[in-house]
């Protein structure tokens, strides 16, 4: 029985995310969740009681899945660049194999206020984002102190990198399409896109010639993550 109900909550958040990346959240009513999962309505309200839950336990999943792959990414935490080449290519590797799921979150990002919240409250306050933005932020504080790169705060590197990422993989499809190529033009373009976002944040970060070297010390209170 225990087996059977796993079974049962896994395929309708399955049949549901699939439904939400086909026809958007809108679009999608618990009936026809309920028909792709081949179960009743009944059971989609006993299992989450709301469209909005599975909205939720969805986007949770998916998040905590890509901090996972950042995370595991990073190997040594004093080689900032090294690390920087390795968190891109994870989450390029992560998108490539859930290419759906950047249009539709921005689409909620832009239409939802009330899911809107819950993504930011996913992204700046849940356990998995806390732990691995805190270790972002500790190898960029100790790479500034140490001068291998300028001072940054480390929302703003998190900021550009993952934006950067996302919208490579939003506008590809219909860039590709308009310069009339096929789909491997796509795959060579999307990791062309990977080595320059990779480029434009490694140099980005480096100090100026004239402060290369020279570890900061300044005092004053910086952002927390």
């Amino acid at each position: 029985m225990g087996n059977t109900t796993s079974n049962t909550e896994q395929q309708i958040l399955a049949s549901a995310e699939k439904l939400f990346l086909q026809k958007g959240f809108s679009a999608t009513s618990t009936t026809d969740i309920a028909r792709d999962a081949g179960c009743n309505q009944a059971l989609v309200h006993y299992y989450f009681r709301t469209k909005e839950n599975l909205f939720n336990r969805i986007f949770d999943a998916k998040f905590d899945s890509v901090m996972d792959f950042i995370d595991s990414s990073m190997k040594d935490d004093s080689d900032i660049f090294g690390n920087i080449r390795n968190a891109v290519g994870a989450y390029f590797r992560y998108l490539s194999e859930n290419a759906y799921t950047p249009q539709f979150i921005f689409n909620e990002l832009m239409q939802n206020p009330a899911r809107r919240r819950h993504i930011r409250e996913a992204f700046l306050t849940s356990r998995r984002s806390s732990q691995v933005f805190a270790r972002i932020q500790a190898m960029v504080e100790k790479a500034a102190e140490a001068g291998t790169i300028r001072e940054i705060d480390p929302l703003d590197l998190i900021f550009d990198g993952m934006s950067l990422v996302v919208f490579s993989f939003i506008t590809a499809p219909a860039f590709v399409d308009l310069l009339g190529r096929d789909s491997s033009s796509l795959n060579n373009f999307l990791e062309h896109r990977k080595e320059e976002i990779i480029t434009l944040l490694t140099q980005g970060l480096r100090p100026a010639s004239s402060d290369a070297g020279s570890p900061r010390h300044e005092s004053g209170t910086e952002r927390q993550l």
